[in-house]
Formats: C-alpha cells, structure tokens, sequence
C-alpha cells in the first residue's frame, strides 16, 4: 500500500508518504507536522521537526495507549510502543525512516 498526503497549513507545506509491507514500514516525512497513520502497526508519527541533524518524532498510539516523543539522529534506532524506529535519512526537514514490530 502506498500513501501520499500533502497539507498546506499556515506558512509551511507538509508531505508525507510511506509504503508498508506485511509489519515494515519505510516513510519519509516533510516538515514540522507531517506524519503517517500507520494502521498496520498501530501508530501514527509525527514529525515534530529537525534540529542540529536530530529529527524529534511523536509517535501516537491507538486509543488507550500512551503517545512517546522520541529524538533521533540519521542512523539512529529507538523502540516506542513496541516499535522500532530506524532513522534512514535526514535532508534538512525530511525524514526518511523504517519502522518495524520489536
């Protein structure tokens, strides 16, 4: 399955995308507010922004589940809510990432 969103809010442009096949998820995000609805794994993420090559992601859980706010630099893996995120990419504000069921 692929998605592709693009949001026009305020000053700035979001785009988000992401393909996920059986558990794994490759998504690039664009943009302080982008995201993806990740119905598969339970999660959305939302990109919160990038700072000094660290991209800080809001990863929320389905209903009754608690939201984790992550920060991760290009290479780096973290697990949120049984999942782990890898950061492929970071190319000013997009965010290329993996996801997977830990």
């Amino acid at each position: 399955m692929i998605v592709a969103a693009v949001v026009v809010a305020g000053c700035g442009v979001t785009t988000s995308s992401f393909r996920c096949q059986n558990a794994d998820c490759r998504i690039t995000l664009s943009g302080s507010g982008a995201d993806a609805e990740l119905d598969s794994q339970g999660i959305t993420i939302v990109l919160d922004g990038v700072a000094d090559d660290t991209a800080t992601l809001e990863v929320l859980g389905e209903e009754g589940r608690p939201d984790e706010t992550v920060e991760l630099a290009e290479g780096d893996s973290g697990e949120v809510l049984g999942i782990t995120l890898t950061v492929e990419r970071i190319d000013g504000g997009e965010v290329t990432l993996r996801t997977r069921r830990s």
